[in-house]
């Protein structure tokens, strides 16, 4: 399974040729999005929808709504028991050294074997080996 991260999300509708091949090339069933990936994706556009000022209100409303459509169409990995613990054991390894969506979504990856799918892999080099990670915006795939 490959998890996107919210780097990723942000290129989807905007036709980068590079995402597109390997969308074109990969089962949709096999893409999915880390339950804190929603969260975060989430928690951006209801702050907006909840603080903006009446003449802003109903495009903040508009893109909540949007979201929540889009968000909808992945399969969602939650986080569960298992993540917890390859949490903690990230947090006492890492202490304060890495963001806390960072390690949540490694330890969501090393409990199911998946494959983080990001922009950003410097997040995560030191939190997953490197057949976990890939990089669908700039890695032009060698798919025949």
């Amino acid at each position: 399974m490959y998890l996107l991260d919210s780097n990723i999300l942000r290129h989807f509708g905007e036709g980068h040729p590079i995402l597109q091949l390997h969308l074109e090339h990969t089962p949709w069933s096999e893409i999915a999005l880390p339950s804190v990936v929603l969260a975060e994706v989430m928690q951006g556009r209801s702050a907006f929808a909840l603080k903006a000022i009446p003449s802003d209100a109903p495009l903040a409303h508009s893109l909540l709504l949007k979201t929540f459509h889009f968000l909808g169409q992945f399969n969602v990995i939650i986080f569960d028991d298992k993540c917890t613990e390859i949490m903690e054991q990230l947090q006492k390894r890492y202490k304060k050294h890495k963001r806390y969506a960072d390690m949540m979504i490694a330890a969501t990856a090393k409990a199911g074997n998946h494959i983080v799918v990001t922009r950003n892999q410097k997040h995560f080099s030191d939190l997953l080996p490197k057949n976990q990670l890939v990089n669908w915006i700039d890695e032009k795939p060698m798919y025949k």
